[in-house]
């Protein structure tokens, strides 16, 4: 929804590693390259590069490889993301989360490859349906609730929940992706003070630059739970001082057709300083509007979801942008690069994971 800005303003610490140094006992493995896997098609563009169905050829699995060229990276100051971003992936593993399977670079380009999955975005069905029931909202709502807690308990806030990063799987469950501007705290760190996200999702602190802390993910989930049930997020105007000047001051306006429960979750979630926000895990859990969720059930994928995906097969992708998938897969985004640069593969040090 709307436009995406990454980062406006510098943060010294992305410049680190996540968490303390690391020994890394993936690096070792040198095999793992672009030769070991098939480019399919075009799945999806970012600015430093393309995301690719690709087959690995020994298994005959499919994954998604985003693949990003090291020259663009540097040029947008986006190096120290990228790394962080591996870092992160090579962390997490929650059935609500893609999960990264292999990374790797080649002389001028870094490689993640992912979990394929092809039920297509929330975006996509949300704006198809033109707006969600509470039950879709509901299951969706808590399916990501446990994803944020996870991430929340390894000391990483997310930052850019929004339906474009949520993916439906073949069943219908959700899997979050897209690491590009998440944080992970260090052990001495409280809050941090970067502008970046998306601006319909960004919390009050964020814009206030009064240091913001994993509560900023309640804020947006709230955002993004209030655009399920409306069809449309609470905050809209074309002019980007003026949408934030209302997420700063103005309090989200309930949509009549909201329920009780609905409308008391978000007006929580959705409080303009967070210290009087809705941002307890066990809290929000606990709400009416999650009232019959049996969340054991849930956090082992035993609830069935409210909608599935018409997917005939792994390798379907007609829950994908056709203009996207359409485009020729043999541009120089999937070759590899000729020569070397040794100063550039030195900054990806330790980037190779193969498990």
């Amino acid at each position: 929804m709307g436009s995406c800005f990454k980062c406006l303003k510098p943060d010294p610490i992305q410049e680190e590693l996540i968490g303390e140094p690391q020994k890394d006992h993936t690096e070792k493995h040198v095999h793992i390259s672009l030769d070991l896997f098939t480019i399919e098609k075009v799945i999806g563009h970012g600015a430093t590069g393309k995301v690719f169905l690709v087959t690995k050829k020994d298994t005959g699995q499919v994954y998604a490889m985003k693949a990003c060229k090291k020259s663009d990276l540097e040029k947008r100051d986006q190096t120290s993301r990228m790394k962080l971003e591996r870092e992160i992936m090579g962390l997490v593993d929650h059935p609500y989360i893609v999960q990264l399977r292999f990374a790797f670079q080649s002389s001028d380009k870094v490689y993640l490859v992912m979990d394929f999955v092809n039920g297509g975005e929330l975006f996509f069905h949300l704006r198809r349906a033109k707006r969600f029931t509470e039950e879709k909202a509901r299951f969706y709502g808590a399916e990501l609730l446990l994803a944020l807690h996870y991430l929340h308990s390894k000391g990483i806030i997310y930052r850019d929940l929004k339906p474009e990063n949520i993916l439906l799987d073949s069943d219908g469950h959700i899997r979050l992706t897209d690491f590009g501007i998440s944080k992970k705290f260090f052990p001495d760190q409280h809050k941090t003070y970067t502008i970046c996200g998306t601006p319909e999702y960004l919390a009050p602190e964020i814009l206030k630059e009064s240091g913001h802390d994993v509560e900023v993910d309640y804020w947006s989930l709230g955002i993004l739970i209030y655009e399920m049930l409306a069809g449309q997020p609470p905050f809209l105007d074309k002019n980007e001082e003026k949408l934030f000047y209302k997420i700063v001051n103005k309090p989200a306006v309930m949509d009549p057709i909201f329920s009780a429960q609905a409308c008391n979750l978000l007006t929580g979630l959705l409080k303009t300083d967070p210290k009087d926000r809705l941002a307890n895990f066990q809290e929000v859990k606990n709400h009416s509007f999650f009232e019959g969720i049996n969340w054991d059930a849930l956090s082992m994928k035993e609830i069935k979801p409210p909608f599935k995906p018409k997917v005939t097969g792994p390798r379907d992708i007609r829950n994908f942008d056709k203009d996207i998938t359409e485009d020729k897969t043999s541009d120089s985004e999937c070759t590899p690069g000729l020569g070397s640069n040794k100063r550039l593969k030195n900054k990806y040090e330790g980037f190779t994971y193969d498990p």
